[in-house]
C-alpha cells in the first residue's frame, strides 16, 4: 500500500504539469469540423445514441425528439443503435419493486421514439443495466431483454442475447449489383460490461472459464473483420477504448486542488489504475480489441458511457480509424475541450453516420436543439 502511494505522490508532479498523462489515439492530422458534402444523397444512415437512461417521457426527452425527426427523414435505409446505460440506476427491476414504475417511464421513452421506426433497432446494455455491476445484474438484462422484444415485436432488437459477450455481427446493407462498388456496410456489437462484471455471467458452449471467453471474444472480433475487409465495419458497444472524458482519466483543473495534494492523487490514480469503469482498468480490453482492429482501414468504432459527444481520430498501422463517443442523451459530464486531434462537446446530443455509394462517409454531431455542432467528410478507404 506504500508502494502505491509513494508511486501516486510521484505522478503528482507530472500530473500538474499537464492536464493527465493518459494514452491518446495516435494521429497526424488536426481535426476541424468539414463543410465537404457528397455529390450524392446517403445510401444509408446509423445513429448513435447513449446513456438514455435519464430520459423524460412525458414531456419526451428533447434529444429523443430531435433523434426522431431524424430517423423519420432516414427511413428504411437506416438504423439506430441505442449504446447502453438505457434505464438509470440499476436496469430494469422485478415488478412489484418500487423503482420499477420509474424504470419503465425511461425506457418507455425510448421505445416510443422508435415504435414506428422501419429502421433496423438495436439495444445494447451498459453498466447500469447490469445492475451497476452488483449481483443481479445478469438478471437485470435478461429483464429488460424481454421488455424491450416483447414491446417493440420486432424480433431480436437487443444484443447480444440473454447476457452473453458477443460479438453479434449483422449485415446492415448490400449495394446493388450496379452501383460504382458493391459492399456490405458490416455491424458488430459487443456487451463490453460482460468483460467488467464480477459477477455471474454466461460462458459459450465448450468454453471452461472466463479467461477462455475473453479470448475467444477478441478471435471472433479479428475473424469478423477478417470476413469483412472490403466492406464497411463499424463496431458498437459500451466502453469506449479512447477518451477525453472522466472515465479517460481527464478531470478539470480545480479537481487538482480538492483538496490540495490529495486531489492530484485522485487524478492520478483514476488515470493510471483507474476505479472499474475507468478506461485505465479495461487495458486488457482495449489492448485486445485494438489489436484485433489495426489492419482495417476506415473502421469505425462507437460506445457511449462518458456523457459528452466525440469524434476521436487514430491511425493504426497505416489506416485510419475513428472512434466515436455518443452518451450525453440524457446527460452530461467533463469532457477536456479545445483539442487538436479530436472535437468534444459537453451537450446532449446524437451522432450519425452517412455512408455514401463512392465508399465516402460523413460524421454528423446532433446537438437536442436539432443543430449540427460537428460535420467530417471522410474519404474513401
Amino acid at each position: 500500500m506504500r508502494t502505491r502511494f509513494f508511486l501516486l505522490l510521484a505522478m503528482v508532479v507530472a500530473t500538474l504539469g499537464c492536464a493527465n498523462t493518459a494514452t491518446y489515439p495516435s494521429t497526424s492530422a488536426g481535426v476541424t469540423a468539414s463543410s465537404v458534402t457528397p455529390d450524392s444523397e446517403p445510401i444509408y444512415s446509423v445513429f448513435l445514441i447513449g446513456d438514455t437512461g435519464e430520459s423524460s417521457l412525458n414531456p419526451r426527452e428533447q434529444t429523443l425528439q430531435i433523434l426522431k425527426s431524424q430517423l423519420d427523414k432516414s427511413g428504411k435505409q437506416s438504423a439506430v443503435i441505442f449504446l447502453g446505460d438505457n434505464i438509470y440506476p440499476s436496469g430494469l427491476p422485478a415488478e412489484g419493486r418500487r423503482s420499477r414504475k420509474r424504470a419503465e417511464r425511461r425506457l418507455r421513452a425510448q421505445l416510443e421514439t422508435v415504435e414506428d421506426y422501419p429502421g433496423r433497432i438495436i439495444f445494447i446494455p451498459g453498466n447500469h443495466d447490469w445492475h451497476s455491476s452488483k449481483r443481479k445484474g445478469l438478471n437485470q438484462i435478461q429483464r429488460q431483454e424481454r421488455y424491450i422484444e416483447n414491446y417493440l415485436q420486432r424480433g431480436n432488437t437487443f444484443l447480444p442475447d440473454s447476457g452473453y459477450p458477443g460479438p453479434a455481427s449483422i449485415s446492415l446493407h448490400k449495394s446493388i449489383k450496379d452501383s460504382a462498388k458493391n459492399f456490405n456496410i458490416q455491424l458488430v456489437v459487443l456487451d463490453t460490461q460482460w468483460w467488467l462484471h464480477p459477477h455471474d455471467k454466461p460462458l459459450s458452449k465448450g468454453i471452461s472459464s472466463e479467461t477462455k471467453q475473453k479470448e475467444k471474444i477478441i478471435a471472433d472480433v479479428e475473424k469478423i473483420i477478417r470476413a469483412h475487409n472490403d466492406d464497411e465495419v463499424i463496431v458498437t458497444a459500451h466502453h469506449p477504448l479512447f477518451s477525453y472524458g472522466r472515465h479517460g482519466g481527464n478531470f478539470p483543473v480545480q479537481t487538482h486542488f480538492l483538496p490540495p495534494v490529495l486531489g492530484s492523487l485522485y487524478v492520478a490514480y483514476r488515470n493510471t489504475w483507474g476505479y472499474h469503469q475507468d478506461v485505465a482498468n479495461y487495458n486488457d480490453l482495449k489492448d485486445g480489441l485494438l489489436k484485433s482492429f489495426e489492419r482495417k482501414d476506415g473502421l469505425i468504432y462507437a460506445s457511449g458511457h462518458e456523457h459528452s459527444l466525440q469524434f476521436i481520430p487514430h491511425q493504426s498501422k497505416n489506416t485510419n480509424q475513428y472512434f466515436l463517443v455518443s452518451g450525453s442523451a440524457s446527460r452530461t459530464s467533463y469532457v477536456k475541450k479545445n483539442l487538436a486531434n479530436a472535437f468534444t462537446s459537453r451537450t446532449k446530443g446524437f451522432m450519425a453516420v452517412r455512408y455514401y455509394k463512392n465508399r465516402g462517409k460523413s460524421i454528423e454531431i446532433w446537438d437536442n436543439k436539432g443543430n449540427i455542432i460537428f460535420h467530417r467528410y471522410l474519404n474513401a478507404n
